[in-house]
């Protein structure tokens, strides 16, 4: 386990992310499969960032981050509630920054200014853009434990908080249903696969999910998985 501070807050780094190099092995070989691992790990520590910064911003403490196999964790710890429409923002931030600084990759590229840069550089930022931005939107996708179904059932819990969590589970269990059907039907069997694993994930959480007692005393929060792979 590799261990080290990011301005005040402590990332752990599980040596099973290292599996993550296994994904570029249809596209890079030798180098290349160093430039995508480190263009995922940065994009995944970027995204769960967002997540960690905007939560203490918001008076969260402690905060950590935790990155392991395929993805990353972000858990925070409030002594006072935080509320719906601040936890939707937490839930939110680590996509919004991963797609802020792919656009902001895309942009440069659109101007001519990467042009010239080693082929290994460019490796590292088609690789960054995917995981930073393509995937930053695919995890907005209101699917539970992704960040999107996330921010759905905090969304519900400012309007109908009883029914929030069942509410949030069957829009899951219906967008993960489509997005495996639309994923089969184009031949993207892993895709469809995945999809597939997280929802069945998201039911299980839902079920185990208790409300929390009002007012809470203490409220701890952790964003969900990420999975950029």
């Amino acid at each position: 386990m590799l261990r080290f501070p990011l301005f005040g807050v402590p990332v752990s780094v599980h040596f099973s992310f290292l599996l993550v190099a296994a994904f570029g092995l249809p596209v890079y070989r030798g180098w290349g499969i160093a430039a995508w691992t480190v263009a995922v790990f940065v994009a995944v520590l970027l995204h769960e960032s967002g997540h960690a910064f905007t939560a203490r911003a918001f008076g969260a403490s402690p905060v950590s981050i935790t990155l392991f196999a395929f993805g990353g964790f972000t858990s925070w710890s409030s002594s006072r509630d935080l509320g719906p429409g601040r936890r939707f923002v937490i839930s939110a931030a680590g996509s919004a920054v991963g797609i802020v600084a792919g656009l902001g990759v895309l942009g440069i590229g659109q101007l001519g200014l990467l042009s010239d840069l080693p082929e290994l550089v460019i490796v590292f930022l088609q690789s960054f853009v995917w995981a930073g931005l393509v995937w930053g939107i695919l995890n907005w996708i209101p699917i539970l434990p992704l960040d999107g179904g996330h921010m759905l059932q905090h969304a519900l819990e400012a309007v109908a908080p009883k029914r929030a969590s069942s509410i949030a589970r069957v829009v899951s269990l219906i967008a993960g249903v489509v997005v495996v059907a639309v994923a089969w039907r184009y031949e993207q069997r892993f895709l469809a696969i995945f999809v597939a694993m997280i929802t069945f994930m998201g039911l299980r959480e839902g079920r185990t999910e208790r409300p929390p007692p009002r007012p809470p005393q203490n409220q701890t929060g952790s964003e969900p998985p990420e999975f950029p792979i």
